[in-house]
Parts: structure tokens; C-alpha cells; sequence
């Protein structure tokens, strides 16, 4: 009631004093208080006259804006690195450049985050016009590959990704038999960490080369959509990645690259060295403490409880790592390996025994929110254990019609096809396996030949 007797023109000067007061003192306020200045200060701006007064807030509303997207706060994030943005000059791109630059590659992120993919690329856009070289263009062509990621374009996320990794001195080899270039890589990696004993690995010198830190953030960025549609291009990845790890030093990315060589060892390695895996499983998880390496460890997670762990201990106990995973990638922006954990999370929930009931409902909670953080491409891969559980229930309208003539699963294998995507050969699985539930055994038998007739590059 009071605040409403002040006059309109002094309400500005009000919050621009407050907004002062605030951050003249943060030192000593709780860790929040900057959102309290940022909020106070961007409500008073029109009074600020001064230009070096006005530079402040643009930073304050920078490190607002971070510190909300740390917190997984995507919208209030927004609002500050827009309120930034707006108070920069004409010019700034030549008088503000470094300012300009962070503030334009944190809000594209956080437009990614979001899922405001139209207006992200237009930052990304705006960031490539601009930047001066190669290594100021990186954040930007980082959320363009994990965004393009997340819209299914994985064939251009992958082109793109390649690219700047060919510009930072890592480009992929061509051969002609990619899958025997593939199993070289993985026996010769493979023996590169036999030859090293844990506590070696552990006490790597920390990776001083720029450029292949930057490498290996684009190679983690890639690893996902590449498992998805071009499997050769992902152990190449992978394998390069501890390749680099081990002479170049390691950085934060190592603890994934540890994670993602055991699930290859556990999945691909012809072998299925299940040994070998659960050895880099437990060296990753020792490597993310150490590294702190906490914004990788929905990745790190995802590869560890759904690829190794399940080959060695009962499923529910992966159950919590990969939910956890979930929330800890949201809290990050990780929004790609945090949905395919919670993905991974719903179909261990149906492989585990658990009431069919509850994992229906778990697989709808959680499809609303892939959804939501427009990963519609974890959902479609998701989409056919919904169907099998509804079949196996005999719900109305499901159980009406065979299970492997669903006309929206036709739709989805033409996708899966299209693309060389798992997702085709989980179709198949799941239909030869209700087949056989039910007796159907000739029809099981024909599902089997027809998912071993999927295109595949590296293993069959």
C-alpha cells in the first residue's frame, strides 16, 4: 500500500537506491542477492546517466543470468541476459566485443535450454557474423551442434561437429572399411589401458592444449547422436577421446570418455568384455570427483548404470544413479543425456519386474516432459515400450489390433530406417518378443530376420 503512494517518477530512483544498496554490500548478503540488485537496478536503469554505471549492469546481468542457469533456472536466465543485451550500445560489437560475445553466447544456450530453437539460431547466427576467429565462434557452434541434436537434424549435427573438430586438428580418418577401422581403434585403445594401471590413469598430468580441450568438448557434444545414426563416427570418437586423454592429459571431458570407451567395451567390443568395462565404469565415477566434473555426470551416469552396470549387477540398482542423472543434467543444461537417462530410467523400470501399471505411468510423466524440453527424439524411441505395455495389458483400443501393425509404429520404423537409428531395432525386438509371448512363434522368427536386415555399419 505504501509503494503505491510514491509518484511514478520516483519509483525509478526508489529501486535504482535500493538496487544500489544491495550490491554495495553483496558481500555480505545471502548468495541470492544479486538477483535482488539485478531486479532492482533493471526497474531504476532509466536513471542511470553514467556510461561506466551502465557497463556495471550489463555485467550484473550477465552473472545473474549464469548464476540462474547453474541453478537450472532457464526463464529467469532469459530475462537477465535479455535485460543485458538491451543496454548494450550500437556499436558495442566493435567498443563491448568480449561483453557482447559472452553475453550473446550465454543466452543462446539459454534459448537452447529452453527450447527456443528459432530464436537461438539467430543468435548463433548473429555470434558467427561477428566473432574474430575460430576460437570466439566455439560456444556458439557448441549449442548449434547440441541444438540440432535435440531437433533430430543428427546428420547435421554431425557434419557440423566434424567440421570444427577437422579446423581444431582432430579430423576423423576416411577409410573405405570404417567398420574395420572402427575395431582397430577399440583393440588398439583397448590395449593402451591395459598397459596403464588405475592410479597411472588417476594421476595424469591435467591437459594444457586449448585446442584439444575444446576437441574433446565437441567430441562429448557429438557422442550421443552419433550412437543413434552413425555408430563408426561414435567409437571414433570415443576412442579418440582417451586416446587424447592419456597423452594429452586429462580434463573434464576425460571422465566421460572413460564412461563411454566401458559402455563400447560392454555393447560392441566383439568380444563383450565385461571385465574391462566395469574397470572404466569405476574410473570414470573416481575421475568425475576428482576433476569435479559435475556438469558431465548426467553423461557420465547415462553410460555407467544403463550400458555397464546393468551387465553386472541386478537392473534396479541403476535405477536412482539414472533418475538422479536426470535432474542433476536439467540443474546443468545437459537437457540431451538428461533425457536419455530418464529414457533409459522408464525402459529399466519395464525390464525390471516393476508393475506395468506404474511404468506406464512413469513413461507418460516423463514423455510430457521430453516434450517439454523438446527432445522429441528420446520420445520416439520411447513410444514402443508405451505400446507393448499397453498390449501386454490388453488396454481398449491397443489390444484390438496386432501389436506390430500399428500404423503409428509403421510410421516410426520408416523414420528408424531412414535415419539408421537403434530405434528400428528396438521395434523389431520388442515385436518378436510379444510375438513369442503370445505363441506366435513363425511370426517372432520373421521379426528376428528382419531386424538382422537393418542397415549396420560396424556390428550385426
Amino acid at each position: 500500500a505504501a509503494y503505491s503512494l510514491i509518484p511514478e517518477t520516483d519509483k525509478g530512483k526508489l529501486h535504482l537506491w535500493i538496487g544500489n544498496q544491495v550490491w554495495a554490500n553483496y558481500s555480505a548478503l545471502p548468495e541470492n542477492a544479486i538477483f535482488v540488485a539485478a531486479g532492482q537496478l533493471n526497474k531504476g536503469k532509466m536513471f542511470i546517466t553514467e556510461a561506466h554505471q551502465i557497463t556495471e549492469l550489463i555485467r550484473l546481468n550477465l552473472q545473474a543470468g549464469e548464476k540462474s542457469m547453474s541453478l537450472g533456472a532457464f526463464t529467469p536466465a532469459l530475462f537477465y541476459l535479455k535485460e543485458g543485451l538491451s543496454l548494450l550500445g550500437s556499436n558495442s560489437w566493435e567498443e563491448q566485443y568480449d561483453l557482447h560475445l559472452r553475453l550473446c553466447e550465454s543466452y543462446a544456450e539459454a534459448k537452447y535450454c529452453a527450447g527456443e530453437f528459432e530464436e537461438m539460431h539467430k543468435i548463433v547466427d548473429e555470434i558467427l557474423a561477428n566473432a574474430k576467429c575460430l576460437d570466439d565462434k566455439l560456444g556458439a557452434y557448441f549449442t548449434l551442434v547440441t541444438s540440432l541434436n535435440a531437433q533430430s537434424k543428427t546428420q547435421e549435427s554431425t557434419k557440423v561437429g566434424l567440421n570444427i573438430l577437422s579446423s581444431l586438428g582432430e579430423p576423423m580418418p576416411v577409410h573405405l572399411d570404417m567398420k574395420a577401422t572402427g575395431i582397430i581403434e577399440l583393440k588398439k585403445t583397448k590395449h593402451i589401458l591395459e598397459e596403464k594401471t588405475d592410479d597411472e590413469i588417476l594421476k595424469l598430468r591435467a591437459m594444457e592444449n586449448n585446442y584439444k580441450m575444446a576437441a574433446m568438448r565437441f567430441m562429448y557434444g557429438l557422442t550421443l547422436s552419433t550412437m543413434l545414426v552413425r555408430r563408426v563416427v561414435n567409437v571414433w570418437l570415443i576412442t579418440r577421446m582417451v586416446q587424447i586423454s592419456i597423452s594429452c592429459g586429462l580434463c573434464k571431458e576425460s571422465a566421460f570418455a572413460f564412461a563411454a570407451f566401458g559402455s563400447l567395451m560392454a555393447t560392441v567390443d566383439i568380444n563383450f568384455d565385461v571385465i574391462s568395462a566395469s574397470r572404466m565404469g569405476k574410473l570414470s565415477l573416481r575421475l568425475l570427483e576428482i576433476l569435479q566434473a559435475e556438469e558431465y555426470s548426467a553423461g557420465i551416469h547415462f553410460a555407467v548404470y544403463f550400458f555397464i552396470q546393468t551387465r553386472v549387477d541386478h537392473f534396479r540398482k541403476s535405477l536412482q544413479p539414472l533418475k538422479q542423472a536426470y535432474n542433476v543434467g536439467l540443474r546443468f543444461g545437459e537437457m540431451h543425456y538428461a533425457v536419455v537417462a530418464i529414457r533409459q530410467f522408464c525402459l529399466i523400470s519395464f525390464h525390471s519386474g516393476e508393475n506395468l501399471m506404474i511404468v506406464l505411468e512413469k513413461i507418460q510423466y516423463y514423455g510430457v516432459k521430453m516434450k517439454e524440453h523438446k527432445q522429441e527424439i528420446f520420445w520416439k524411441m520411447t513410444l514402443p515400450f508405451k505400446k507393448a505395455i499397453h498390449h501386454l495389458l490388453g488396454q481398449p483400443n491397443e489390444s484390438d489390433k496386432p501389436f506390430w501393425e500399428g500404423a503409428d509404429e509403421e510410421q516410426l520404423l520408416k523414420y528408424a530406417q531412414k535415419l539408421n537409428l537403434v530405434l528400428g531395432r528396438v521395434i523389431y525386438y520388442l515385436r518378436a518378443w510379444i510375438a513369442y509371448m503370445f505363441n506366435d512363434y513363425k511370426l517372432a522368427s520373421r521379426m528376428v530376420e528382419e531386424e538382422r536386415q537393418l542397415k549396420n555399419p560396424l556390428y550385426s
